[in-house]
């Protein structure tokens, strides 16, 4: 777990509900407070994080307790229900869906619930004012994997899968494989176009595709797809739907498909298999850094798994590290 702290910023990304992100938040807290004291945490959130119950599960959740000097973004709204003594360090001009996001430094040891920005830029512009009240900080956004596109443009990520993902080890095993897959594609090596738009095809040279619309995009593509075509580069997200348009055209193989980072791709395991039979290469324009795999073995309902053989068959399918939350909580 030390190898974390010698990172500059990191994403905690969850593949759902209940899958230990504020619990392994948490633990980093704690392993900050004990053995790195002098690593000024800056946390913020893409959602929302630290209340007691779930809006939408209404199941209990963990609250997030920080230590005294640790740096936060969250949103106006929420400062009333954080209760450290604040030093309010900025009032920016960013706003999520519970109002402006305002930084404060936490002058106490207290419980505080988070709602940062949804937006990579905006984030981007909070982890810039963080550092400028403190340098060397290191940087944490918790949030759902879909919502995750952030992660590109940190240090290093953590992925958090569970029992809540499922409670059959077959069906963790491929849902977590799947989105390593997704997380871990390599960087493209095509020079790709600067203009604005939603897609482009490479038929020798980069043609934009006409249409923005996501539903129509499939069909827009396929209207420039040809026999020279060497690659497609779209912006946005790529589902199962736009592939399965793509995948009627017979020109749609032997292909490179390139998308932003590994966040943008959400598609089935089912999809991931018709694109290799295809010889689809996907490829990212910005890599994704997975440092652990954390497992909870726990759901909320009390169901437990296995969970070192678990652990097992995941680390097979990867040479990330592969933990689980009960062994971070042993600090082993």
């Amino acid at each position: 777990m030390k190898g974390l702290f010698r990172l500059s910023s990191l994403a905690i990304m969850g593949m759902g509900k209940n899958t230990g992100k504020t619990s392994f938040l948490n633990l980093i807290i704690e392993e900050a407070r004990v053995h790195h004291k002098e690593k000024v945490l800056a946390l913020t959130s893409i959602g929302r994080d630290g209340e007691e119950r779930d809006l939408v599960t209404k199941g209990d959740k963990p609250k997030i307790y920080i230590s005294e000097g640790t740096l936060i973004a969250t949103s106006e709204e929420l400062l009333s229900r954080c209760d450290v003594t604040k030093e309010i360090m900025e009032s920016t001009r960013i706003f999520s869906a519970l109002g402006r996001i305002i930084i404060f430094r936490a002058l106490s040891d207290g419980f505080v619930e988070i709602a940062g920005p949804s937006r990579s830029s905006d984030l981007l512009e909070i982890e810039k004012s963080m550092r400028r009240i403190e340098e060397h900080c290191l940087f944490i956004v918790d949030g759902a994997l879909s919502r995750m596109s952030f992660s590109t443009r940190t240090e290093g990520a953590v992925l958090c899968t569970g029992v809540s993902v499922s409670q059959s080890q077959d069906k963790i095993l491929e849902k977590t494989r799947n989105a390593l897959k997704s997380l871990t594609l390599p960087v493209t090596k095509h020079s790709l176009p600067k203009e604005a738009g939603r897609a482009f095809v490479k038929n020798g040279n980069w043609e934009r595709v006409q249409g923005e619309l996501a539903l129509s995009l499939g069909k827009e593509i396929r209207k420039v797809l040809s026999n020279d075509t060497e690659a497609i580069y779209i912006k946005g997200a790529a589902t199962d739907q736009l592939f399965t348009e793509l995948l009627a055209d017979e020109h749609f193989r032997n292909r490179d498909f390139i998308l932003a980072d590994g966040t943008s791709l959400l598609i089935s395991p089912e999809m991931m298999s018709r694109l290799s039979r295809r010889k689809i290469s996907l490829q990212v324009v910005e890599e994704i850094r997975v440092e652990e795999i954390i497992v909870n073995p726990y759901d909320q309902g009390g169901f437990e798994v296995d969970i070192e053989k678990l652990i097992g068959r995941i680390q097979k399918e990867t040479e990330i590290p592969v933990k689980s939350l009960r062994v971070w909580k042993e600090g082993k």
